[in-house]
């Protein structure tokens, strides 16, 4: 299970390698979703005429830039998944091992846990802003941002140092609250589900970590992993959206370079208050939620790889050493 437990058997760095594996997996398998997002998240809003929805976004990317255009920024977004993932679940891993270890009143748990969570959170998005701000510019612009350290020469030169900082703030207050309420609600859930369908099968009651079959620990890893995502995202949505436009806020388009048109007129912002206040004042309370409904699906999609793949890894890791 994540977090530390006392029975079991895995070291943090075998726990960091499912981390890392994890990780690559869920980037790859959601990053189509993440172009999505990103898009319809910087839209401006359509005062006249109908509003661009999310099959519509899809289709103009797929005809005016091909498919591999769902994939751009994909290469920086395993950087990214890699150190985020990882990153997240050795805190979580190190930081409870830590407070459990102690004597602690077990009443406390849950708040522990959660403020862990935030920790592992608040690494987290302090390790990878600098890459998610050149990512997001390359799944708008490719071509301008494209690669790695072009990519970096291109935000540097817009905005200087601080730009690869832009949005840090709203990731750090989104990200520590969300990967808290993500882990706890997680750890509270799965292992509920694991000891009823432990007790579905009839076997003794107090099941060792060890003990619970792949098909059990698949079926309540998926569900917690789903319900943790889309509760932790509702909550955080509007730091997520803002955080966007944040992230943009130095950008500006090359003429040297096509911009598609998914890409143009997008919303960028300066300050994070000043960004939310103006979402709500030019958008709207729904527009705090402005693609909403491809994020949900995406981070309840990233839950369910991320934690089955971790669960799972870390469960063939113990078969493999008690053989």
């Amino acid at each position: 299970m994540v977090g530390y437990r006392k029975d079991d058997t895995l070291s943090p760095n075998q726990k960091l390698i499912a981390g890392v594996v994890s990780g690559i997996v869920t980037r790859f398998a959601t990053q189509p979703l993440d172009v999505l997002k990103v898009r319809t998240q910087l839209q401006k809003k359509v005062r006249k005429g109908k509003q661009r929805n999310v099959f519509e976004t899809t289709k103009k990317i797929f005809f005016e830039e091909g498919i591999t255009a769902f994939w751009h920024g994909h290469n920086l977004g395993q950087m990214h998944s890699i150190l985020s993932t990882s990153s997240q679940f050795y805190v979580y891993e190190v930081t409870t091992k830590y407070v459990f270890s102690s004597s602690v009143n077990p009443k406390y748990k849950s708040i522990l846990e959660f403020m862990c969570g935030i920790c592992a959170g608040s690494c987290s998005a302090t390790l990878v802003t600098p890459l998610e701000v050149i990512r997001v510019r390359q799944m708008l612009i490719k071509e301008q941002y494209r690669g790695f350290l072009n990519g970096a020469k291109s935000v540097y030169k817009t905005g200087g140092l601080l730009a690869f900082y832009e949005g840090w703030v709203a990731g750090v207050l989104m990200l520590g609250p969300q990967s808290g309420i993500t882990f706890s609600v997680f750890s509270f859930l799965q292992p509920i589900f694991l000891n009823y369908l432990y007790s579905c099968d009839g076997s003794c009651t107090h099941p060792k970590v060890n003990a619970h079959k792949p098909e059990h620990l698949l079926f309540a890893t998926t569900a917690a992993g789903s319900i943790a995502g889309f509760v932790a995202k509702i909550l955080t949505y509007p730091l997520d959206l803002a955080k966007r436009r944040l992230q943009i806020g130095s950008h500006k388009s090359d003429t040297k370079y096509y911009t598609p048109t998914t890409s143009r007129n997008l919303v960028k912002c300066t300050k994070l208050l000043q960004c939310i206040k103006e979402t709500f004042r030019g958008e709207g309370f729904w527009g705090l939620y402005r693609g909403l409904s491809v994020t949900i699906y995406k981070a309840s999609m990233s839950n369910i790889v991320t934690f089955t793949t971790y669960e799972l890894l870390c469960y063939f890791i113990r078969q493999m050493e008690d053989k």
